[in-house]
């Protein structure tokens, strides 16, 4: 094979083979005017192509899958080589799932192909995580793989088996150790108690001293809730119009302190009514009238 020397020696090239030379070089750069940029096109198309996934046409089986999934793979390889590799993994919205968690379900390195990474895939891993809601997986063309978690939000301790676990409004379990961070939060108890708590919680998160005396609420009959205050006071609600029940009794305990006095339970659940049990010695507290005391009865 033949090179041409870059500069030609004094007095050794002449006119006539510069010209050849030069007519030469035209014939050969000539085809690159339409070659060169059908081959970038066709090879953006198929890399465009390749960033949805690996083609659909792989379901055919026997030799023919074989030769097309080794066209695939080669294809994978070549971009590599060209340059189009993960850089970079960015990760937003991450609070409580944690990044070994991530880096597992993610499964991709620094340098491999970025066509060779699956986002669909990864999302769906991605979600398997107890504190991942819904995530967005993105694969970009600079070499970066996008992530945005959309966690889940904790809403009470729900007490299960004889201990607490940290749920959120579907009841999706997201801790059952390390809960003392959580310790502010509603205790729930009864079955199904955590996909009725987001409507209780709507009711007793208000800035009333009562709301700050709750120390748990128990699911009772798959219908209604009772709260057992921190002195050991058992509130209990209705089944319908829970809010207004509340409300009165807030209402009572600004103008009468109802709560400080010997009671064991408030039953709220008549609408026109209060019913107070009281404690065994709030009930010797009582006086009974005698008949004399009683107006307009004479002794």
């Amino acid at each position: 094979m033949r090179f041409l020397n870059k500069t030609a020696a004094p007095g050794k090239a002449g006119k006539g083979r510069k010209k050849t030379a030069t007519r030469r070089s035209v014939a050969r750069r000539a085809p690159s005017r339409w070659r060169r940029p059908a081959l970038r096109a066709a090879g953006v198309l198929a890399l465009t192509a390749l960033m949805a996934g690996p083609p659909t046409w792989l379901i055919f089986s026997g030799q023919g899958a074989l030769l097309i999934e080794k066209a695939y793979r080669e294809t994978i390889n070549f971009s590599a080589r060209s340059g189009l590799i993960v850089r970079d993994v960015l990760v937003e919205g991450r609070g409580e799932t944690t990044k070994a968690a991530i880096r597992a379900a993610l499964d991709v390195e620094i340098g491999q192909a970025l066509l060779d990474f699956a986002p669909q895939t990864a999302r769906k891993r991605l979600e398997t995580i107890g504190w991942v809601e819904a995530a967005i997986v993105e694969r970009r063309l600079n070499g970066t793989i996008y992530v945005r978690l959309i966690e889940r939000q904790p809403i009470a301790l729900w007490q299960k088996n004889n201990r607490h676990v940290l749920v959120d409004a579907e009841g999706v379990i997201l801790l059952r150790d390390g809960l003392a961070r959580f310790a502010h939060l509603l205790v729930i108890i009864g079955n199904d108690a955590p996909n009725h708590a987001p409507a209780l919680l709507a009711v007793l998160q208000n800035q009333s001293i009562l709301s700050k005396k709750i120390a748990a609420a128990t699911w009772i009959g798959d219908r209604r809730w009772d709260i057992t205050l921190t002195d050991g006071i058992k509130v209990r609600l209705p089944e319908n119009d829970m809010e207004t029940a509340w409300l009165k009794l807030i209402d009572l305990e600004n103008r009468h302190s109802i709560l400080n006095r010997d009671v064991i339970a408030i039953d709220l659940r008549l609408p026109d009514r209060l019913v107070v049990q009281l404690t065994p010695e709030g009930a010797k507290k009582i006086i009974t009238p005698k008949p004399g005391d009683i107006p307009g009865r004479n002794t």
